[in-house]
């Protein structure tokens, strides 16, 4: 810290004042206090006996206890003989303590506390941030203001930090948002990225100037923009030219733009690739040059295959190689009397592809959907199935114990599920319950889960705790349900089926053994331990057509409400889960 000759001026006086007052000290002549003589006993003497000021009444220090600091604009404070910076202030020999704040001055003005703009009459706290004092300049108290030549407090320095108008400016005159900010178009310390140049491919016609086809070309950024953000877009052939030198604008708010390109088939590559940047991301996609009447072909025709009931009807997608060039009808047909189709299907210019109507025909036939263009033609498998024999989901195995001796093997227990019907079935919150071989009512009870669904002729399996199988379970019960080997009944309803014997809830229902609640007529035997109860395909299914014949993967939809004549006993088990195939009836 330097000091000027008017800081040096009060203690330099002091001192030749206290150097004078000690001269001529004689210890033979009797004190005198107040004479300007410092005698024997005497620690001063000022030529007066005055109370209160440097030397005291009785010729003694007389030390303040009233600091610069502490009590500011005061008589014993800054601005007298003894003010900050005295060899008697604040314990130091600067200011009140420590050195001032770090400035060449004090704080708020050119002159230290001991004017007559004192700390305590200017301020540094009443002088606000802001003035030409203010924290900021050369003189700010403690620091140079945040980095800046003016005021840090209304510069947007930790929100908009990075652009070209953001710190080290009039803070607040020019926020960091404007136009040149960051090139992202983000503010308060957030940045956009590129996100996608998508779809991945797409086409163009030669001679026109727009979005490509059949869906337009876009940059999409990672979140909206906050201000204009500007992408720029290269092609790697002058057949595709993109618009505005390139530069695709996103705007403030969006998301996502649209890039527009002119494409001319004469210039160059047919096939040109765009390649987007923003920063260091950068995405590419393909743009394929059309000629201006350049005729499209047929490519497909899905789904590949169809499998309907009589009387019911599918969606059917006819798909073309390229954008048509105008409104393009494709004629339709069916063989095999399998169904009807419309005449014709229209693809409308700068699409690729249309949807039209199929309705199955007879049951049992099977035949081809077929599409024609200029001679040319693509085809679908189409089946019409028998509608079902049975409506509702039904129990279609069951093993009430298991291939393993001891206890464990005895529970080594499943029911399985299956689905007749041509519609996914929700069974989220049935109930499977037991009941023993006679006599009693419902005692175990499982519910399966909310999400619990199954498929259009496929199947759900669900097992005790104790199940073997390497067949996955879709469900567990726990230990809820114990079946009997020799005899049982297990049933399967919504989830107000109640556990009475007679519930008109219930879907469907097995007995076994001597039981005296199966559905019709329990079955009277039973499998060996490692075989199972299953329900027939139909009715002229046998036990050996079902584990290895023309049943085996055939469905179990036989249901007559008799147990004895729907289920056949087999010799092993062949549990089932709704990862396994469907089966048709």
């Amino acid at each position: 810290m330097s000091w000027s000759s008017r800081h040096l001026l009060v203690p330099l006086s002091a001192v030749l004042l206290v150097l004078s007052a000690c001269g001529g000290d004689d210890d033979n002549k009797n004190p005198v206090c107040g004479n300007g003589i410092i005698e024997s006993g005497e620690a001063c003497d000022d030529g007066n006996r005055v109370d209160n000021d440097r030397c005291t009444n009785s010729c003694q220090v007389n030390t303040p206890t009233v600091d610069a600091g502490t009590d500011a604009g005061t008589e014993t404070d800054a601005g007298t003989e003894t003010d900050a910076g005295s060899e008697t202030d604040a314990g130091t020999d600067t200011d009140a303590g420590t050195v001032d704040a770090g400035t060449e001055t004090d704080a708020g003005t050119e002159t230290d506390a001991g004017t007559e703009t004192d700390a305590g009459t200017v301020d540094a706290g009443t002088v606000d941030a802001g003035t030409e004092t203010d924290a900021g300049t050369e003189t700010d108290a403690g620091t140079v203001d945040a980095g800046t030549e003016t005021d840090a407090g209304t510069i947007d320095a930790g929100t908009d930090a990075g652009t070209e108008t953001d710190a080290g400016t009039d803070g607040g005159a020019i926020d960091g948002g404007a136009a040149p900010d960051a090139g992202t178009g983000s503010d308060a310390g957030t940045t956009v990225t590129l996100s996608a140049l998508e779809p991945a491919a797409v086409f163009a016609r030669s001679g026109t100037t727009g979005e490509t086809i059949p869906e337009p070309l876009a940059v999409t950024l990672s979140a909206n923009a906050t201000t204009d953000v500007v992408v720029q877009v290269a092609s790697s052939s002058p057949s595709v030219v993109v618009a505005n030198d390139g530069q695709v604008t996103v705007p403030a708010g969006s998301r996502s733009v649209a890039v527009i390109v002119t494409a001319d088939d004469a210039a160059g590559s047919a096939k040109a690739t765009l390649t987007a940047t923003l920063g260091a991301d950068s995405r590419t996609a393909m743009v394929r040059v059309l000629g201006a009447t350049e005729a499209a072909s047929l490519a497909f025709l899905s789904p590949e295959s169809v499998s309907l009931s009589s009387g019911q009807t599918a969606n059917l997608t006819v798909t073309l190689d390229i954008p048509a060039a105008t409104d393009t009808a494709v004629a339709l047909s069916t063989t095999g009397n399998v169904g009807s189709v419309p005449a014709t299907v229209t693809v409308p210019a700068n699409e690729v592809s249309a949807k039209f109507v199929f309705t199955a025909g007879e049951a049992g036939s099977t035949g081809t959907i077929v599409a024609t263009l200029n001679g040319q033609s693509v085809s679908a498998q189409a089946k019409v199935t028998a509608a079902p024999t049975t409506d509702h989901v039904v129990i279609s195995e069951v093993a009430a114990a298991g291939p393993a001796s001891g206890s464990t093997g005895d529970n080594d227990e499943f029911v399985e599920l299956y689905n007749p019907t041509n519609e996914e079935v929700n069974i989220g919150g049935w109930k499977v319950q037991y009941k023993k071989n006679s006599g009693g009512s419902y005692t175990g009870s499982y519910t399966l889960p909310a999400t619990a669904r199954i498929a259009a002729h496929g199947f759900f399996l669900i097992a005790r705790d104790t199940y073997q199988s390497s067949v996955t379970p879709d469900a567990k019960w726990g230990t809820g349900i114990t079946m009997g080997a020799g005899g049982g009944h297990v049933r399967i309803g919504p989830n107000n089926l109640t556990d009475k014997l007679a519930d008109p809830n219930v879907v469907d229902k097995l007995g076994w053994g001597t039981g005296d609640n199966g559905e019709g007529e329990a079955i009277k035997s039973t499998p060996a331990k490692a075989g199972s109860f299953e329900r027939k395909a139909n009715a002229g299914s046998s036990a050996a057509t079902m584990e290895s014949g023309a049943d085996k993967t055939a469905g179990n939809s036989q249901d007559t409400d008799v147990n004895s004549a729907d289920f056949i006993l087999r010799t092993t088990r062949d549990p089932q889960n709704k990862a396994s195939s469907t089966e048709t009836p």
